[in-house]
């Protein structure tokens, strides 16, 4: 798995490339969202390994060159969200004090120095696996999600994603409700997946290879996001 070093060399490579401080990328924050710009991510994979030509797979596209092209991000606001914020710390002690594990906080993580792909994870728990845990707003989906017999396959993705940025073998996917009387956390073990993998390995690379002809078509290049945002001049073959 990534050491907290290499991430925040990864980090650190980025700043020096696009000349843009980015300030640790922690989650939430507006350098957070910069750092996501354009970026293939771990919640949106089930689109990545769609099929070519779904409306799923173009739409996401889409979404990721409209933030090239604007250098903004969507606003995400609501009760689910802040429900989610207000209830973070408390989810994290009570995992730690059920698993007897320390989590490590961690920022936003680049695959590698193509900042191509990254992923946002709770936390990093040992040497191997990683964490995520999610609040839901309602407490019938955290049911749902107790007496399930399986996981719903986004999330699979999403963690198998994860483990491919990370490069970690296992991932808790958790979900914590304080206002069940009986069991507040319920723990979802994903471990690496050599067939999810091996399909991410072909999906990847052929999403970004269709995601710069649809930039060339429009005259931009991946990188003008944070460039521009730094004050740099576009890249060479940008149009203006």
């Amino acid at each position: 798995m990534k050491t907290l070093a290499q991430i925040n060399d990864l980090l650190a490579g980025f700043e020096k490339l696009y000349k843009y401080n980015i300030g640790g990328a922690q989650q939430q924050s507006e350098a957070w969202f910069i750092a996501k710009l354009g970026v293939l991510s771990a919640s949106n994979a089930s689109k990545i390994v769609a099929k070519k030509d779904s409306e799923t797979r173009n739409t996401y596209m889409c979404e990721l060159v409209a933030q090239i092209c604007t250098g903004q991000h969507k606003e995400i606001f609501g009760a689910a969200l802040d429900w989610g914020n207000q209830n973070e710390s408390a989810a994290r002690a009570y995992y730690e004090m059920i698993t007897r594990f320390k989590l490590t906080p961690v920022p936003f993580i680049f695959k590698d120095n193509t900042y191509r792909e990254g992923c946002s994870p709770d936390a990093f728990v040992t040497d191997n696996r990683g964490c995520g845990i999610k609040c839901p707003y309602d407490s019938t989906n955290f049911i749902k999600f107790l007496v399930a017999d399986s996981i719903k396959p986004e999330w699979r993705w999403q963690m198998q994603f994860t483990l491919r940025v990370t490069e970690a073998d296992k991932w808790d996917f958790c979900e914590y409700d304080p206002r069940n009387n009986f069991k507040q956390l319920h723990k979802h073990e994903e471990v690496r997946d050599e067939k999810m993998q091996a399909t991410l390995a072909d999906a990847v690379p052929q999403f970004i290879a269709d995601m710069d002809k649809m930039l060339a078509q429009i005259g931009v290049k991946f990188g003008d996001q944070w460039s521009r945002l730094a004050g740099l001049p576009p890249a060479a073959g940008t149009t203006i």
